[in-house]
């Protein structure tokens, strides 16, 4: 009897499927902060997926803005990396997702009062 359940049980760690379909378990963002100092400004974000192995992998990930009047997003279908763009002065959510797991980084636009520029003045003659 005892044979019969050593025997069972080899089987069984034998059958640890090296097929097995790798799952969304986690996902980072790089940066985990952009901060802007004048309007027009670009950044990237990359984002990385690891399965329940801990293992990088290649994933669809969706992105969005939680306000597009800070900063917009462009990126060409559910890529791993995207370029962020400062469209206004606040703050902003960029979020990654790949389900069922997410990732945020957090956006600050501040003008730098020095960044501004002033037009020409007509002729002063």
């Amino acid at each position: 009897m005892r044979r019969i359940r050593l025997t069972a049980l080899l089987l069984l760690l034998a059958c640890d499927n090296p097929m097995t379909t790798p799952v969304a378990m986690s996902i980072s963002i790089s940066p985990a902060e952009l901060s802007f100092t004048a309007i027009g400004q670009t950044a990237s974000l990359v984002a990385t997926v690891k399965d329940q192995n801990g293992a990088p992998m290649s994933a669809m990930i969706e992105w969005m803005t939680t306000d597009e009047s800070v900063a917009s997003i462009s990126s060409e279908g559910p890529v791993s990396s995207i370029t962020v763009t400062s469209v206004g002065t606040g703050t902003a959510t960029i979020v990654a997702s790949s389900h069922p797991v997410a990732v945020s980084a957090a956006v600050t636009v501040v003008q730098d009062s020095g960044a501004t520029t002033t037009p020409p003045s007509a002729d002063r003659g």
